[in-house]
């Protein structure tokens, strides 16, 4: 919230007043923009019954060091009690900076950041291990990276062809969502145009072949962490949706079979009111464009079906033991909003990755609410609020205008190619970061009720030799396997893009074979170039 001359405003510019009335939703219609839980247009939920019948999933974000350290840490969330829908494994795998820009762990461009910010799966041996002890029928898997996704899905495809299991068994998701990576901490991968094709190219030939996998998260989260606005983060993630569905139709893609696999990676900052309308609205708003813009014919195609991550930019290096509240209201937020899963984020983000302590109570903070509060047992609480309404109504308000700028453009890959979405997100995140200067926007234990004490916080080491153990386990890789098969696979890559034929089953036999992450991806390089960034922060 912003205050001028007395006046008070959202973080995403909507009036605000001192109380409301029903006479600020007159002009609401129940049927045409509420509707019950599990109706059309799904403002108030997905679901009938919401967590009555399936509690969200506790999907924490976790990843770092060699893929058997991945592996324990997940191991002792799922001891602690992180579940997915049905009673399935849960786990949830951020990749590093290296992964994401497409290279392999031994690169000179990786020497400091391999295993750092999450994990890497660079071969089938990397996925093995990283998946030893885990039954994959009975495992739902988030794989949090964008660019190299579908690589990296393939890998998986190839790691269940060796132990036998169905790709129809699979379950889980992975983001394949490379528009953050072009605003905020751009990447070393493909022009947007050429993202766009591979996003695309992984979507319909998933939808086909592994039915049950989500092949295409949109990312708002990142852009709020860097700064945008709550209207701003959901115009984000539903604006490339649109882009990515209409490129997915242009290959032949049946919107009814791909879009159900969509899904929405969203934050909940501070403000609470705020954020719950953010993603109330969102609901609302995909559901009238999946359905009047992209025509789809059935109801679970207009689901948002969303992934919601605690606001770790919210959190504070300075007494971290106030981020266990924090990270509390806005867990209670994302419940009382009806997403479908969760990750908490632990009281020491802003130090250091969470160490196991940090991270179990970031994760029975979910239990707690789950079990303690009675918010499981009615859907969509806050549904009739005036100002919940009210604010709803603006919000999707606000949201759509900035789809009308966008599309006007030329849709979002020409808003990105202009700047656009940069400047705006850099604009959002100057303004708040002068009112935290100013001191008209309060963060406690930062600009105001200031202790003068040392952060009681041990920060978490990641192993050291990471990088130079994964080197050698390359090196033998690359002795072990069979080379001239593994060029002629990469050969069939190249051709498949050069000659717009589809990649995916390309990528699975060069993964069956050995190649690794980095030489699929050194492959589309060569043929869809590089993508440089603009500098337009001179510009703000």
């Amino acid at each position: 919230m912003s205050m001028t001359e007395g006046k008070r405003y959202s973080t995403s510019g909507i009036p605000l007043s001192g109380h409301y009335t029903p006479e600020d939703i007159k002009d609401m219609d129940y049927s045409q923009d509420l509707g019950n839980p599990g109706e059309y247009p799904f403002t108030r939920g997905i679901f009938p019954l919401g967590y009555r019948k399936y509690v969200w999933q506790n999907a924490q974000i976790s990843g770092y060091g060699l893929p058997e350290e991945a592996n324990a840490r997940e191991k002792y969330l799922l001891q602690k009690g992180q579940i997915s829908f049905e009673g399935r494994a849960s786990i949830n795998f951020a990749f590093d900076n290296v992964c994401q820009n497409g290279y392999n762990s031994d690169h000179p461009l990786g020497k400091y950041e391999v295993g750092t910010g999450g994990i890497f799966i660079n071969c089938l041996q990397d996925a093995e291990l990283l998946f030893d002890g885990f039954d994959l029928t009975n495992l739902n898997v988030g794989f949090i990276i964008d660019t190299p996704g579908p690589i990296i899905l393939a890998i998986y495809l190839a790691l269940a062809d060796r132990w036998g299991v169905p790709w129809d068994r699979l379950r889980g998701i992975v983001c394949n969502s490379p528009w953050r990576r072009y605003y905020t901490g751009t990447t070393l991968c493909f022009p947007p145009e050429h993202a766009l094709r591979v996003a695309a190219d992984c979507i319909v030939w998933s939808a086909k072949n592994v039915p049950n996998f989500n092949t295409n998260s949109l990312n708002g989260y990142d852009s709020r962490e860097g700064g945008a606005t709550a209207a701003q983060e959901m115009t984000i993630a539903i604006s490339p949706a649109i882009e990515v569905a209409q490129k997915c139709i242009s290959m032949g893609g049946d919107v009814d079979e791909f879009i159900p696999n969509f899904n929405f990676f969203l934050s909940f900052h501070n403000n609470f009111f705020e954020e719950i309308a953010k993603i109330r609205a969102g609901r609302r708003l995909w559901a009238k464009i999946v359905r009047e813009k992209l025509g789809a014919k059935k109801d679970k195609s207009c689901w948002m079906k969303v992934h919601l991550q605690t606001a770790g930019c919210t959190l504070t290096a300075q007494e971290p033991l106030n981020n266990i509240a924090r990270v509390a209201i806005q867990c209670l937020g994302a419940c009382i909003s009806g997403v479908q899963s969760i990750s908490t984020d632990s009281y020491d983000e802003a130090i250091s990755l969470p160490s196991e302590e940090t991270v179990r109570v970031a994760l029975k903070t979910q239990k707690i609410i789950e079990h303690e509060s009675g918010l499981p047992d009615v859907v969509d609480p806050l549904g009739g609020s005036y100002y919940v309404e009210y604010l709803t109504t603006e919000m999707e308000k606000t949201i759509q205008e900035y789809l009308d700028k966008i599309e006007a453009m030329g849709g979002f890959t020409k808003a990105i190619q202009s700047g656009y979405m940069e400047t705006e997100v850099a604009n959002a995140a100057l303004k708040f970061q002068r009112e935290v200067e100013g001191g008209q926007r309060v963060i406690v234990g930062v600009n105001k009720y200031v202790e003068n004490e040392p952060v009681s916080v041990k920060p978490f080491r990641v192993n050291p030799r990471v990088r130079e153990i994964e080197t050698e386990r390359l090196r033998r890789w690359h002795q072990e396997r069979d080379n001239q098969k593994v060029r002629e696979a990469l050969e069939g890559i190249r051709e498949a893009a050069i000659k717009d034929e589809i990649l995916m089953p390309r990528y699975v036999e060069a993964a069956r074979l050995g190649a690794t992450l980095g030489e699929m991806m050194d492959v589309l390089k060569s043929v869809f170039g590089v993508y440089k960034p603009k500098n337009l922060l001179g510009t703000i």
